[in-house]
């Protein structure tokens, strides 16, 4: 049955072969299986029964949905019944295929697809759209106990699929049994029954297969009418794999890795040629005339991510045996550099995750090239496994004259406990960061530049708007009052932090400097999370309708809230989250949103993601686990409900926000200013000195907006009233 499986939460072709892996041994146990894919064509119908002949032993059943797109004139015409969604050309003729390709992969699916449809045990049907695509790519398998497995993700069954040199093909599954899991699995099933019924509830129109289709597939059950196995399909796609120079079913010595493949540069990257830009090559030319070594400090967005990428690739092809070693703070973001390196041809071992799964394939590396390294190597590890003895270990062994060392968002390797374990002989090292240096810890910035030397190339947020690299935006500062306690309670802190700054100065790294950033982070929770922060997006958001893709960043502090389920439960209750209490504002004005916090484990983040760039929710609600390397170009307006004096903070958020997308011509950012009210304040100077903090970020954030003098109207009351004017030019 399913639950008896090992399935994974997330697979992916450059660690897993799907085929063999998941989709084998998940339809083995299945009786149904759902599945909703987004292309209707002659690859995809004929590969769409990969792996099913498991469902012909177990007398399963199988419902497939395809999508097709038609033009809005077609489509109306498909909708009135004058016309058919497909072109003759489009359908397949079963006969010559089969007659040309006998004995082949491609033969099999095409009898398995015809057993199965003779037999009663398949129905297919499609989904046309005017314009747009069709998204969904789901799966739904059922065992006889009723448990459900269901699977949402890239792959749409085609050869390309199958064969992993191909697409990079990526499946996230969900179990009906796993806590947190349950609410997916049901969500993806009702998708599904809508779909087939045809009650949609929108533009899509659902329809049967086309009849000479039917007849193609019951001519080939009388020509070829022996049953399938699961058997017979295991060989045809092992001599599909050894055909194609990749070893059985892909995985060479295990590893899913196609060592004989070398790095290239892609001659087109997304539809478009592939070119470097101006500043990209400008970094590279000072990073090598550097010796090698330095710190690329490109805005986010900038590309700084296929600038290292583009580097150790021409470095590949001029040297034998280059070990790459990309680290990167955390998984998520180690997932995006591997789907960014797969598009140079380099497909990286995940060190990260299960040791069991990572550390056979990087021996094996190793004892093959005991005596000399010859074969090219990448490796993508996240910085908690790279401190590890073990990866060290594994490492050290590698030819320092030919390894090659990116450090992504390398401010986090000032860290005292990387001393000594970022490979110092490393012939060739690039530190990326859009903000490399810490503005208070100098010990910090000191070992930063021990590791890379310094930085030799900067390119700056104001430089990617000008260059357009970065979406040009509309800056909207909002003013936010304190409350007469937050006001109290900031003068605190604030003392308490110019003896602690006093105290730390030589100790940043010690008690003192801990005590320090302890107090720091209280106070920036206190501003982050200030009371009226609420009323003023509960404002906001009665004036004007919330867009799609819109991202609310909050902070991890605690508010007031509003709602009625806290307000029965007393005062003390009614201080909850804040990102709760903007999402309880959202939900009440009827907005479909996701949170994105680390409460949510790695594949759910996956998966909201994902239906933030599809727009099947309309908002993400945020905390600062955005901060950092993750993608969201859909984004399109912005509430920094929470935002920071930190220069690191508030440029990588700015820098997510404003990725250039398909349709997006340019971005909108609420920015939440906190300023002190006229009252209550015993020094004057220190409102002056408050907001002239404050307007450090304002100022930088206006100056390169659309409109800047605009930007900075809804300030000039507090501005004029502690004669800072001047700031704001």
């Amino acid at each position: 049955m399913l639950r008896t499986l090992e399935l994974k939460t997330n697979y992916t072709s450059e660690a897993d072969n799907i085929y063999s892996d998941f989709f084998l041994p998940a339809l083995s146990q299945a009786v149904t299986y759902r599945r909703a894919v987004g292309f209707f064509s002659l690859g995809v119908l004929l590969n769409a029964p990969a792996a099913m002949s498991a469902l012909v032993t177990s007398e399963g059943r199988i419902e497939l949905i395809f999508g097709k797109l038609v033009s809005p004139e077609d489509f109306e015409a498909i909708q009135a019944g004058a016309a058919t969604p497909w072109s003759a050309e489009e359908l397949p003729d079963f006969g010559r295929i089969i007659a040309e390709h006998a004995g082949s992969l491609l033969e099999y699916r095409i009898r398995l697809l015809a057993w199965l449809f003779r037999a009663g045990r398949l129905e297919m049907k499609v989904a046309v759209r005017p314009n747009g695509m069709f998204h969904q790519k789901i799966g739904i398998l059922e065992d006889r106990l009723g448990d459900v497995v269901s699977f949402s993700g890239s792959m749409n069954e085609t050869m390309s699929a199958l064969d992993p040199r191909f697409n990079s093909e990526e499946i996230t599954v969900f179990r009906s049994w796993t806590a947190g899991q349950k609410a997916y699995v049901e969500n993806h099933a009702s998708n599904f029954a809508r779909l087939w019924s045809g009650e949609t509830g929108s533009s899509t129109i659902v329809c049967a297969l086309p009849e000479a289709v039917e007849r193609g597939l019951n001519l080939v059950m009388e020509e070829l009418p022996d049953s399938p196995s699961s058997d017979e399909e295991a060989d045809r796609v092992r001599a599909f794999f050894a055909k194609r120079g990749l070893g059985g079913f892909g995985k060479g010595d295990g590893s899913g890795i196609v060592y004989d493949t070398a790095p290239a540069v892609p001659k087109t990257l997304r539809g478009s040629p592939f070119q470097m830009r101006d500043h990209q090559l400008e970094a590279l030319r000072a990073w090598s005339g550097n010796g090698y070594n330095g710190i690329l400090e490109l805005a986010t967005g900038a590309g700084k991510t296929m600038t290292a990428i583009y580097a150790a690739t021409k470095t590949a092809e001029a040297n034998e045996g280059v070990a790459l070693i990309v680290a990167v703070p955390y998984q998520d973001l180690a997932d995006q550099w591997c789907e960014e390196l797969r598009l140079f041809n380099i497909h990286a071992v995940r060190c990260y995750g299960s040791r069991a799964e990572w550390e056979p394939v990087v021996q094996a590396y190793l004892r093959r090239n005991r005596d000399r390294q010859k074969e090219f190597l990448a490796v993508v590890v996240v910085n908690k496994t790279l401190k590890t003895d073990h990866f060290q270990a594994f490492a050290k062994q590698l030819d320092s004259r030919r390894l090659f060392f990116i450090g992504d968002e390398c401010h986090h390797h000032g860290s005292s406990g990387y001393v000594g374990k970022l490979f110092p002989g490393a012939k060739f090292r690039v530190g990326l960061s859009a903000t490399p240096f810490h503005y208070l810890d100098d010990e910090a910035n000191q070992r930063l530049s021990d590791v890379y030397d310094r930085s030799v190339f900067q390119y700056t947020l104001a430089d990617a708007v000008r260059d357009k690299v970065l979406s040009p935006y509309e800056y909207h500062p909002v003013p936010v009052e304190l409350t007469a306690k937050e006001v109290h309670d900031y003068i605190e802190l604030s003392d308490q932090i110019a003896r602690a700054f006093s105290a730390a100065k030589k100790d940043m790294g010690g008690p003192s400097g801990q005590k320090l950033k302890s107090l720091l982070m209280r106070r920036a929770r206190l501003i982050g999370a200030a009371e009226n922060k609420m009323a003023e997006l509960n404002r906001l958001l009665d004036q004007q309708k919330v867009a799609p893709h819109s991202l609310f960043y909050c902070s991890d502090g605690r508010t007031l809230s509003d709602d009625d389920d806290y307000d029965q439960h007393g005062a003390d209750a009614a201080e909850v989250k804040q990102r709760h209490a903007v999402a309880q504002a959202l939900i009440k004005r009827g907005v479909r949103i996701s949170p994105f916090t680390s409460d949510e484990n790695r594949w759910q983040r996956r998966e909201i993601l994902r239906q933030f760039k599809d727009g099947e929710t309309e908002a993400m609600v945020a905390i600062r686990c955005l901060d950092e390397g993750i993608d969201v170009p859909a984004c399109r307006t912005a509430y920094l409900i929470a935002s920071s004096r930190n220069p690191r903070q508030f440029i990588q958020r700015r820098g997510r926000i404003l990725r250039r997308a398909e349709g997006k011509d340019r971005a909108t950012i609420y920015d939440f200013v906190v300023v002190l009210p006229e009252d209550n304040i015993p020094d004057q100077h220190v409102a002056a000195d408050f907001l002239r903090n404050e307007l450090g970020r304002v100022a930088d954030f206006a100056r390169n907006s659309l409109y800047p003098a605009s930007s900075i109207e809804p300030l000039l009351p507090w501005l004029r009233r502690y004669d800072l004017e001047h700031l704001a030019t």
